[in-house]
């Protein structure tokens, strides 16, 4: 049970909710940012899929990450691996091609998938190095498309930049495929475009770009142009001291407990988490959102490697950006600034025990 999971139906979730009485009036706030703006909306007449919300978060959450940072799609890889549909060594070898990843030694190259940088260095995973397998259906394809969208950014939507229309539906196309990937990893499940696509022996990448549904790439164009339209991009650009064109924001992906806890972004020194939803007015949901950020900072306290001050979410439908301070937003949590540094070493104790079970490393 990962820690979003221990949230909503475990004992981090029932500790929170004893412990943070000040909750429903920081999730207000949140849904009065909201409420005050019109949200990105599906275009009219326009026929959704069954996951068609979820494959939009996740594809707009992996094209956020890659305007952060030019990073591998680390989930999206490790999803292919799974069943097979990838070689472990070619994830590596994927993964190691990333500007992301150009300080790695050699040998840490062969294992670059696990390997993640962060403010403080490097952080380990742990993984093993991979055995010389054949080669798997998607290795050479992957390959291509990874190298391919690389370059795609480079001319036309570089690393902190949104690019025009076309380009960004073009980007669209390659994150909704790596979402579907993602999707493999989190929950198991292999989706009808992607399972089409394993009945050709080697399918090209423009194949795979295809297998993204027209009605998600439209939305993620939208909602791209409502991050540059509304400010956010400028903010968050501000947020990371407005580095040149090209130069990371921070980080994508922090891992703060390997395969139970990892984030969306950190920019700058603020831990930002991502959401397409498209109304925020749910208490009890937005509440597990603020404490599921005010988490990832506390689990960062010990080794600092992220050197995380803030925390925040994207209202991306909205364009709307909030962030406070991390010991504001638990002092406004708990009503009690005072109570901060107990509450801290107290969810430490209690986060320890199911990280650990599961089998993930937290930093002493």
């Amino acid at each position: 049970m990962s820690l979003t999971s221990q949230l909503a139906r475990g004992d981090l979730g029932r500790w929170f909710a004893r412990t943070m009485p000040g909750t429903t009036a920081v999730a207000a706030e949140v849904a009065h940012a909201a409420a005050r703006v019109r949200p990105v909306r599906p275009q009219a007449g326009a026929v959704l899929g069954d996951r068609h919300w979820a494959d939009v978060g996740g594809a707009f959450g992996a094209r956020l990450g890659a305007l952060v940072q030019a990073a591998p799609p680390y989930y999206g890889l490790y999803g292919l691996v799974s069943p097979g549909l990838l070689t472990l060594r070619a994830a590596h070898e994927i993964a190691a091609g990333y500007p992301s990843h150009a300080g790695l030694s050699p040998a840490e190259q062969l294992r670059a998938l696990d390997m993640r940088p962060a403010p403080a260095g490097w952080r380990d995973l742990g993984g093993p190095c991979p055995d010389p397998d054949p080669p798997a259906w998607g290795d050479a394809v992957f390959a291509e498309l990874a190298a391919r969208t690389r370059g795609y950014h480079d001319r036309h939507a570089p690393t902190g930049a949104v690019g025009a229309p076309g380009a960004e539906a073009g980007l669209a196309r390659v994150y909704g495929l790596w979402s579907a990937c993602e999707d493999i990893y989190r929950s198991g499940v292999i989706s009808e475009e992607l399972e089409e696509l394993l009945d050709l022996d080697r399918p090209t990448v423009d194949q795979l770009r295809a297998a993204t549904p027209v009605v998600v790439v439209d939305e993620l164009v939208g909602l791209t142009r409502r991050l540059a339209d509304s400010g956010s991009l400028t903010t968050l650009r501000g947020w990371a001291g407005n580095p040149e064109p090209g130069q990371p924001l921070g980080c994508a992906g922090p891992v703060f407990a390997t395969h139970w806890a990892d984030g969306d972004l950190l920019v700058g020194d603020t831990l930002l988490d991502v959401k397409t939803v498209m109304r925020a007015d749910h208490p009890d949901r937005t509440g597990r959102w603020l404490w599921q950020i005010l988490a990832y900072a506390w689990l960062d306290t010990a080794g600092d490697r992220y050197r995380i001050r803030a925390a925040g979410m994207y209202l991306a439908r909205h364009g709307v950006l909030l962030r406070w301070d991390v010991d504001e937003l638990a002092a406004r949590l708990l009503g009690d600034r005072r109570a901060v540094s107990t509450a801290r070493h107290e969810f430490l104790e209690i986060a320890a025990r199911p990280a650990t079970s599961e089998g993930a490393r937290l930093d002493p």
